[in-house]
C-alpha cells in the first residue's frame, strides 16, 4: 500500500467536515485533513505534514466546488484562522454542526437511534456582529503598536482593525483604545527583552443598555493607563467603565482578578430574559446573549422545571442563569468557581428580590457529594461542563446519586460523547440539541437531556 509523503499531489474527495472545521478525505484508508474544503467537494491538494495516522494538505485548487462555497465575509479570513467556517453558507453550517454532533456520538457511544435524537442546530440566524465580548492581543510591529490575534497552533500575529462577529460598537472602541495607546506611545510587552506594558484588551458592550467596559492586561500599573482611562469615558458615549488587570503567566484566566477601576464605575447594566443584571469588569456573562437565553428556555421546556423541583446549576455562569430559572423551580444552587461572578449575582439577586436561589463560590468537585448526599430529592442537574468535560469524580458522583435528570451543556462534542459513554449506565440520552452560540467558527454547543434509568 502506498504511504503518503509530504509534498505529495493528490486528488481528494471530501467525504465529511472535520472537528475543526476542515474537510476530510482519504488516501488508502488515511485521513487527509484540508483546512478549507467543504463536504463534497473534489480537491487538488498537497500533502504539509504526514502523521501516524492521518495526514494534512493544503488546497491547490477546486476541481469541484459546492454549491454551498460562498465567498468569506471577512477580508482577514485566510490569515486570521478563528471564523474557519465564514466560507461556507450558513445553513450548511448549522447542518455541518449537526453531522458532526452525530459522528461524535456513533464514534465514542453505544446511543442507538442517534440521528433521531438530535434535533436541528439552535440558533438565531445572526451570524455577523452577534458577540458581546472582544479579546484582542497587543503586540509591538514594524509598523508601530497593534492589535489582533495570532493564528491557532502558530506563533503568527494578524493585525485585526475589524471582525465581523463582533459588534460594530466593540470594533470602533478597539480603534479608539489603539490610537490612544500609540498618542501615549505605550507599547506591548516583550518576551524576548522584557520591555513593554500592555499584553491585552478585553472589551464588553451591552447594546440594550449601550454600556461598554475595557480591561487593560498589563504587568504594572503606570501613570499613562489613568490618562488614557480617562480619555476613553470622556471621549466614547458608551464606554462607562475602564479597568486593568494584571498579566499571570500561570493563570488560565485572560483577566485575573482582582481587576482595578481606573475610570467610571465598577458594574455595567444589562439585561438577561428581561431581568436587570449588574455585571463587574472580571464576572462572566454569555457573549451571545440570544441564543443563551433560547438555551436557558429550552432546558426549562424540555426538563418540564417546576415549582417543586431542587436545581443544581453548575460550573462557570451559573450565577447568571440560575436568576432565570429561579422563576420556575423550588429552589436552584449555583456553583461557580470565579468570585466576581458570584459577588455580582448577590447583588442581582438582592435587587431583584429573589429568595430561592443559593449560592457556593467553590470548585464542583469540592462541594458536589456533599450536596447531593445531603439533597436527595434534586431533581435537575445541570452542568455547564467544561471544554475539556466533566471529571471522573463529578461522573461517578451522578452515577452514584441518579438524579430524575441531567442536562449537559457542551462546547466540545467529543468531550462531550465520552461522558455520555460513562454516564449511560445510569440515564438515558432523551435529546440532543446543537447549538451555534458562535457562527461563522468551527465551534459547536450543545445541550443534551438525560432522564435516571
Amino acid at each position: 500500500m502506498m504511504k503518503l509523503i509530504e509534498k505529495q499531489k493528490l486528488k481528494l474527495n471530501i467525504r465529511k467536515q472535520g472537528i475543526n472545521g476542515e474537510g476530510i478525505g482519504y488516501f488508502n484508508r488515511v485521513a487527509v485533513f484540508v483546512p478549507g474544503a467543504i463536504r463534497k467537494e473534489v480537491v487538488n491538494v498537497e500533502v504539509e505534514k504526514v502523521y501516524d495516522n492521518y495526514a494534512v494538505a493544503k488546497i491547490i485548487d477546486i476541481e469541484r466546488p459546492s454549491t454551498k462555497r460562498v465567498l468569506p465575509p471577512c477580508k482577514y479570513y485566510d490569515q486570521c484562522g478563528h471564523c474557519d467556517l465564514q466560507h461556507i453558507e450558513y445553513n450548511e453550517q448549522l447542518k455541518i454542526k449537526q453531522l458532526i454532533l452525530e459522528q461524535s456520538f456513533k464514534r465514542y457511544t453505544n446511543l442507538n437511534e442517534v440521528k433521531n435524537k438530535i434535533d436541528k442546530t439552535l440558533n438565531d440566524q445572526e451570524k455577523e456582529h452577534y458577540s458581546t465580548y472582544l479579546d484582542l492581543v497587543l503586540k509591538n510591529t514594524n509598523f508601530g503598536l497593534a492589535m489582533g490575534y495570532y493564528k491557532p497552533m502558530t506563533n503568527h500575529f494578524v493585525y485585526i482593525d475589524q471582525c465581523i462577529i463582533q459588534d460594530k460598537e466593540i470594533n470602533q472602541i478597539a480603534g479608539l483604545a489603539l490610537k490612544l495607546f500609540r498618542k501615549y506611545k505605550m507599547k506591548a510587552h516583550d518576551f524576548r527583552n522584557k520591555e513593554g506594558t500592555l499584553f491585552n484588551l478585553v472589551i464588553r458592550y451591552f447594546k440594550d443598555t449601550d454600556q461598554a467596559s475595557l480591561v487593560i492586561v498589563v504587568n504594572r500599573q503606570t501613570p499613562k493607563l489613568k490618562q488614557i482611562a480617562k480619555e476613553l469615558v470622556d471621549t466614547f458615549k458608551s464606554i462607562q467603565s475602564v479597568g486593568f488587570s494584571m498579566y499571570q503567566a500561570e493563570s488560565q484566566l485572560l483577566v485575573h482578578p482582582p481587576v482595578e477601576v481606573l475610570a467610571g464605575q465598577e458594574r455595567l447594566i444589562t439585561r438577561y430574559h428581561g431581568l436587570e443584571c449588574h455585571v463587574s469588569l472580571a464576572g462572566a456573562y454569555p457573549n451571545h446573549l440570544k441564543v443563551s437565553e433560547m438555551m436557558d428556555e429550552n432546558i426549562v421546556k424540555y426538563t418540564g422545571m417546576a415549582e417543586d423541583d431542587l436545581v443544581l446549576n453548575l460550573y462557570e455562569q451559573s450565577s447568571v442563569s440560575s436568576l432565570f430559572f429561579a422563576q420556575y423551580a423550588e429552589k436552584v444552587i449555583a456553583i461557580d468557581y470565579l468570585e466576581d461572578s458570584i459577588l455580582d449575582a448577590k447583588i442581582n439577586i438582592k435587587n431583584l428580590a429573589i429568595k430561592n436561589i443559593e449560592l457556593i463560590q467553590d470548585h464542583v468537585e469540592a462541594v458536589l457529594p456533599k450536596l447531593l448526599k445531603n439533597n436527595d430529592q434534586t431533581k435537575i442537574v445541570i452542568l455547564n461542563a467544561p471544554k475539556h468535560g466533566l471529571s471522573q469524580t463529578t461522573i461517578d458522583l451522578l452515577n452514584k446519586y441518579k438524579v430524575d435528570q441531567v442536562v449537559y451543556i457542551s462546547q466540545n462534542p467529543s468531550s462531550l460523547a465520552k461522558d455520555m459513554d460513562r454516564l449511560m449506565m445510569s440515564y438515558s440520552v432523551s435529546k440532543i440539541i446543537p447549538v451555534d452560540l458562535y457562527p461563522q467558527t468551527a465551534r459547536i454547543d450543545s445541550l443534551t437531556f438525560m432522564n435516571r434509568l
